[in-house]
C-alpha cells in the first residue's frame, strides 16, 4: 500500500484541499493582522552602566552585586510608586486581592537587567509611552544609587558611632593620665626624667653637696623623688603616649567616616544613556502574522493528513 506521505500523494492531497488551505491561509493572515493591531504598542528605552565605588562581597563580582541590588524589592516598589504603575497597567487594588503579584509580574515582563559580555549591566524598559520608558530607566539608575548609598551609609554610621565612643573613651583616659602626670610633676618636680638624671650625673657640685654632712641642697630631694617616683613617671609617660596614639588613630577613622557620610558619591558609570524611542519595539506585526499563519497551516495539514489516512485505512 502506498503511503499517504509519498510525494505524489502529498501533491494530490494538497490539490484536493487547496480551497480549504487557501481559506485557512487567508483567514489566519487576516485574523492575525487584525489581532496585532489590537495589541498596545510598547516602546523601549535602554541604558548600559558600569558599577563603581562599591566593594564586592566574597567571590561576588561588582556586576553580580549590581544585578542583585537592581532586583531589590524596594527599588521596584519605588518605581511603582513614583510612576503609579498599578494604575498605569490598569490594575485595581480594590477588586484584585493579588494586585501586588500582578504588578510584580508586569514589572518583570517590562523591566529587565542583563549582564553584557563587557562586564556591564544593560537596563531595558518597555512601556506604552516612550517618555515613560525613558523616565523609568533613569529612575532605576537613581534608585540604585540611593540603595547603595543607604547600604554604605548604614555601615559608615555604625563605624562613626563606634569610633566616636572609642575616641571619647580614650579622651577621658588620656585626661586622667595627664592629670596624674601633672600632679606628679607639681608634687615631686619630675619634669623630664632622663634629662634630669643626666644633669645631676654631670653636675659635680650637686653631687658633692648631696654627700656633704647636713646638706639641704634642693637636688637632694629631687634625686630622692627621681629614685622613688621615676618608675611611675616613665610608666605614666608611656601610657600617655600609647593612649594618645590610639586616640589620634580613632579620631582619624571617625573623621573619615563622617566625611564619607557627607559625600554624595555616584555608584554608576553610565556608558549608554537611556533615550526616548522614536519607533515601537512591540508588537512585531509581521512576526505575529508569520507565526499565526504557520501554526494554522500546520494544524490544517495535520487534520487533513489524519483524515486522509483514516480514509485509506478504512
Amino acid at each position: 500500500m502506498e503511503s499517504i506521505f509519498d510525494v505524489k500523494k502529498i501533491i494530490d492531497v494538497l490539490l484536493k484541499w487547496k480551497k480549504q488551505l487557501i481559506f485557512v491561509f487567508l483567514a489566519s493572515s487576516l485574523l492575525s493582522i487584525t489581532y496585532s493591531f489590537f495589541i498596545r504598542e510598547k516602546f523601549k528605552s535602554t541604558a548600559v552602566v558600569y558599577p563603581q565605588n562599591i566593594k564586592p562581597y566574597d567571590t561576588e563580582t561588582a556586576v553580580e552585586q549590581m544585578l542583585q541590588v537592581l532586583e531589590a524589592n524596594d527599588i521596584r516598589d519605588s518605581v511603582i510608586n513614583k510612576f503609579n504603575l498599578i494604575g498605569h497597567y490598569g490594575i485595581d487594588p480594590n477588586e484584585n486581592s493579588h494586585y501586588y503579584t500582578d504588578i510584580t509580574l508586569e514589572c518583570k515582563e517590562n523591566i529587565s537587567f542583563n549582564k553584557t559580555k563587557y562586564e556591564s549591566v544593560e537596563i531595558s524598559v518597555l512601556d506604552y509611552s516612550p517618555d515613560t520608558a525613558l523616565l523609568i530607566a533613569n529612575s532605576i539608575i537613581h534608585f540604585y544609587n540611593k540603595k547603595i548609598r543607604d547600604i554604605n551609609n548604614a555601615h559608615l554610621f555604625e563605624v562613626a558611632k563606634t569610633t566616636k565612643e572609642r575616641m571619647l573613651q580614650k579622651a577621658t583616659e588620656l585626661d586622667t593620665l595627664e592629670t596624674q602626670m601633672k600632679n606628679l610633676r607639681v608634687q615631686y618636680g619630675i619634669l623630664d626624667y632622663e634629662n634630669q638624671i643626666r644633669y645631676l650625673g654631670e653636675n659635680k657640685k650637686v653631687t658633692t653637696d648631696l654627700f656633704s654632712p647636713g646638706t639641704d641642697a634642693p637636688s637632694a630631694s629631687l634625686i630622692r623623688n627621681l629614685r622613688e617616683h621615676g618608675g611611675q613617671f616613665i610608666k605614666l609617660r608611656n601610657d600617655i603616649d600609647q593612649a594618645r596614639q590610639v586616640f589620634n588613630s580613632t579620631k582619624h577613622e571617625y573623621e573619615n567616616a563622617v566625611r564619607d557620610l557627607q559625600r554624595d558619591i555616584n555608584y554608576t558609570q553610565i556608558i549608554v544613556k537611556p533615550f526616548k524611542a522614536d519607533k515601537k519595539e512591540y508588537p512585531v506585526r509581521w512576526l505575529i502574522v508569520l507565526i499565526s499563519v504557520f501554526a494554522s497551516m500546520t494544524l490544517a495539514l495535520t487534520v487533513i493528513s489524519f483524515y486522509e489516512q483514516t480514509k485509506v485505512t478504512k
